[in-house]
């Protein structure tokens, strides 16, 4: 077993004193020994041998103090000056032990207080005061009341140091109250003679506890427990497993490390979400406009096929209208993209004639283009047959550079005739006439125009 020898200067007590760490680690107990005994004592009656176990399993770590008994609570000289060294006593304990304590332990857990006898009253009064820095107290035959020392003298230091008195006017509502029902506090005595004051104020405090809604644990032991080491450290044994137990669930309820670990993993899951949208939304909008695509891609090829070969032959205009059939014939909205501006735009004969040049000519008559650029997937907008006949005859700008064969090769009426229902049909025998009757005088035409 681990066991140091410390000497601790208080600069509020004025003196050196005397503290003994046993094991090397786990929960820290801050130990006060009976009235007026040194730190050694516990190990001389064999408590520390009794808790032998929990040290060197690392499940509990000791720190036994001294005391300055002998000038408060057993003390005979002036009750003023005697309330007052105990109130100084316990700023050691919170202001210098406590640091202390966490320093050597290397711990940021709350201490336990534990005491027997006076040393009870010392752990109850430092846990209660101060539950904030205490994780609680397990005080074996204390006495809570001041009078067993002080008699009917009373003052606001000596009222600070005495349990039954300032929870006895502690309010309901008091911060304190929320406070002691996280901590583990533990009253026990023995009902046998010996034990008379322990036990008058040990039902004291519970019946405080009992007003204020604090769940505390007053423990009475039978007739036959006395006021002695024998029963304390049996008492320990069997206490000191349910409390540490208790402890470890209540810090453990403390820790906020778990849910902060999940907030990450959801934060993480909705950044990769996040992150994984935009690409699907990507991959969608792909899928969504395929034909759109298509389309530009066979625009772009039937514009570099005009450009290379300026001169359509009859053949190569045949072959074009055929590749064209059956997408149109696949899709019958195919007529889409003949909206009535870029058909008129395309047929403008007029200024195709009065330009005169082949090369814009060939440009403006290719029915390919016309017919491709219009996108497949919308076709059923653009219900309006007669328009798209009329957008397909540039058979009268042709002419003017073409021979007839030509025209009657990139007639697109007929891809339109498979492309539109009843309607188309109905209109295609105007268009047909139209186109059969310009054969003739549209030379003239152009020379008019001229």
């Amino acid at each position: 077993m681990d066991k140091k020898n410390i000497v601790c200067t208080s600069s509020i007590l004025g003196e050196d004193m005397h503290v003994i760490a046993y094991g090397k680690k786990g929960l820290p107990v801050v130990v006060f020994p009976t009235q007026g005994q040194a730190p050694e004592s516990l190990e001389e009656v064999g408590v520390i041998d009794e808790l032998a176990d929990y040290l060197d399993s690392g499940t509990i770590q000791l720190f036994c103090t001294e005391t300055v008994d002998d000038e408060t609570w057993g003390g005979t000289g002036d009750a003023a000056e005697r309330a007052k060294r105990q109130e100084t006593y316990y700023h050691y304990v919170v202001d210098e032990l406590v640091p202390l304590v966490a320093k050597m332990s290397k711990s940021k857990a709350r201490p336990l207080a534990l005491g027997f006898d006076a040393g009870a009253t010392q752990a109850s009064v430092v846990a209660l005061r101060r539950p904030d820095l205490f994780q609680g107290c397990v005080c074996l035959s204390g006495c809570y009341d001041a009078r067993r020392y002080f008699g009917d003298w009373m003052d606001a230091t000596l009222y600070d140091n005495t349990p039954v008195a300032f929870l006895s006017q502690m309010p309901v509502d008091h911060p304190y109250v929320a406070v002691y029902n996280q901590r583990q506090l533990l009253f026990c005595t023995g009902q046998e003679a010996s034990e008379a004051d322990a036990l008058r104020s040990t039902r004291e405090m519970g019946e405080q506890f009992a007003r204020l809604g604090v769940d505390v644990w007053c423990d009475y032991w039978g007739a036959d427990v006395t006021h002695t080491w024998f029963w304390w450290k049996k008492q320990l044994r069997y206490f000191l497993p349910i409390v540490l137990d208790d402890v470890e669930k209540t810090t453990a309820a403390e820790k906020p490390a778990p849910a902060k670990k999940r907030a990450t993993t959801t934060r993480k899951k909705a950044t990769t979400a996040a992150a994984k949208k935009p690409a699907a939304t990507k991959a969608a909008a792909a899928e969504k406009k395929p034909a759109a695509k298509k389309a530009a891609t066979a625009k772009a090829a039937a514009e570099k096929t005009v450009a290379s070969k300026p001169a359509v032959k009859p053949g190569a205009a045949k072959k074009t209208t055929a590749a064209a059939r059956p997408a149109a014939a696949k899709k019958p909205a195919a007529t889409k993209a003949a909206t009535p501006a870029k058909v008129e735009k395309a047929a403008t004969p007029a200024k195709a004639v009065k330009a005169e040049v082949p090369a814009k000519a060939v440009k403006a008559e290719v029915p390919a283009k016309a017919v491709k650029a219009a996108a497949p997937a919308k076709a059923t907008k653009a219900e309006v047959p007669a328009k798209a006949v009329k957008a397909a005859a540039p058979a009268k700008a042709t002419k003017a550079e073409v021979p007839a064969k030509a025209v009657k090769a990139a007639a697109p009426a007929k891809a339109t005739k498979a492309a539109t229902p009843a309607k188309a049909t109905s209109a295609k025998k105007p268009a047909a006439t139209k186109a059969a009757a310009a054969k003739k005088p549209a030379a003239t035409k152009a020379k008019s125009t001229k």
